[in-house]
């Protein structure tokens, strides 16, 4: 995961807290519980970008032994099948 658990949960409590300041959200649960749920959710997206990521990368070690690792080459077709992937699964990421 790029972000370490103490930033997304720092992520988490920076994005409730705008949300409730700007009353964008009425909660039926309390703040601390909301806080829970929104780092809940950034935590299974990131692991679905690893997941997706991974993929791409084991397809290509199989499919593309030919391309160097990093190389500019690598990196298009990387970018390439993680828009695929993340398509198939139906995941939008931003």
């Amino acid at each position: 995961m790029r972000l370490s658990e103490e930033r997304v949960a720092v992520m988490a409590r920076l994005v409730s807290e705008r949300l409730l300041d700007e009353e964008l959200v009425d909660l039926e649960i309390s703040e601390r519980d909301f806080r829970f749920m929104v780092e809940s959710l950034l935590l299974k997206d990131l692991k679905i970008e690893d997941e997706i990521d991974e993929e791409a990368t084991t397809f290509l070690l199989k499919n593309k032994p030919q391309l160097e690792e990093g190389s500019t080459e690598w990196e298009i077709e990387l970018e390439r099948k993680k828009e695929e992937f993340s398509i198939a699964r139906g995941y939008v990421s931003f």
